[in-house]
């Protein structure tokens, strides 16, 4: 490649992650002239054509744009860029089949998300189009936060997002997390469909995204049209975590760093147990909730069981008498290395509480950042 060649296909990088905008449908046509099956570039010039208010044109290459993410087997892609053509244009019956049989002969079929795409009916995938809400974040944009309800399923069109799986209160890059970078697939614990789910994570852009989501109430409702939906869904997942193991421990916990210790109880642990108390410490805290490392030996099968039950927590700082009662969820139980071992670490999710309560604990996290 010439050193001019290498200087063009810079610019369509930086064109298409949003490090250089350009403003100029002549300017995109020129470089179209040079990189004539780039699907990204029709993309970006379609976007603009669209602010521009020429809506016709727009449509033409949103039209372009998924033929070429089909040619290059790019399926959600290809998905959003009909998308965005038909609710500029509505399509004719005969335009939607041809659309969904040209993706299916195209689809590669190499991603749990390609797998899903390529399992839908025809009426299956336009209900599910036609319920898609697109989405674009600059970078450092929170998506979600720890305790929040799961209420939808997002997938990524472009760009990275990173998943902190432990909230804390006054981050810093000497601080412990466990990281999971999410590239181009899925993201939103929402299976079962029918169950409430809490997010287990933040979950924040590295780069400028885009991404498509479908809120759990739609699955639903689709799902009642057409079963098969729901176990789809739920395959799609599956799979995703076959091929996505656990986030990696970034750095190992270290358990004399943190000055807090809690003791826990566990209502309803199960038949013969009316309640469950364990020890530990506070890894991370916040107003939502806390990530908890337990003092008892590792045991996996119990792990598990302790998802979905209520807990009582008791908070003491060292040289403090200030004891904080606060009541919260598990909603996520893993095993992770830390420097004595392997460790039982719980995700909470606090309660509501009083003003009085909050505040103290704001104190608390404050404290605990401060400590580390």
């Amino acid at each position: 490649m010439t050193a001019s060649a290498k200087l063009q296909s810079s610019i369509v990088n930086q064109i298409i992650d949003g490090s250089i905008t350009i403003d100029s449908i002549g300017e995109f046509q020129s470089m179209l002239k040079i990189f004539p099956g780039n699907p990204h570039l029709h993309r970006a010039l379609a976007d603009l054509l669209v602010k521009r208010k020429s809506f016709a044109a727009a449509a033409e290459y949103y039209d372009k744009t998924a033929a070429s993410f089909i040619e290059s087997r790019c399926v959600l892609q290809a998905v959003v860029a009909k998308m965005l053509q038909w609710q500029i244009i509505k399509p004719s019956f005969k335009a939607i089949k041809q659309f969904y049989h040209s993706l299916i002969e195209n689809n590669p079929r190499a991603t749990p998300l390609n797998m899903f795409f390529a399992g839908l009916s025809f009426r299956e995938l336009i209900a599910l189009i036609t319920r898609l809400e697109r989405i674009v974040l600059p970078p450092g944009k929170m998506v979600r936060k720890f305790g929040d309800p799961e209420n939808n399923l997002y997938m990524v069109v472009s760009g990275q997002l990173r998943r902190r799986t432990y909230p804390s209160v006054g981050q810093s890059e000497k601080n412990d997390h466990l990281l999971e970078s999410v590239e181009a697939e899925i993201f939103g614990e929402v299976c079962p469909l029918e169950k409430e789910h809490f997010s287990q994570s933040y979950t924040e852009t590295t780069t400028r995204v885009e991404l498509v989501k479908i809120t759990r109430e739609n699955l639903i409702e689709i799902g009642k049209t057409f079963p098969s939906i729901g176990p789809a869904v739920t395959e799609l997942f599956e799979i995703h975590r076959k091929l996505n193991p656990k986030p990696h421990l970034d750095r190992k916990i270290c358990r004399h760093s943190i000055p807090v210790r809690i003791a826990l109880e566990v209502f309803e642990f199960d038949e013969s147990s009316p309640s469950l108390k364990l020890s530990g410490f506070a890894r991370d805290l916040s107003i939502g909730g806390a990530c908890l490392v337990l003092d008892e030996d590792v045991d996996p099968s119990q792990s598990r069981l302790l998802i979905g039950k209520a807990v009582n927590i008791l908070m003491s700082p060292p040289n403090d008498a200030m004891t904080l009662n606060i009541r919260g969820l598990i909603v996520w139980s893993q095993i992770v290395t830390t420097e004595e071992g392997e460790s039982q670490v719980l995700g909470i999710q606090f309660n509501t509480m009083a003003p009085n309560l909050s505040g103290l604990l704001l104190v608390f996290a404050d404290n605990l950042a401060h400590a580390r």
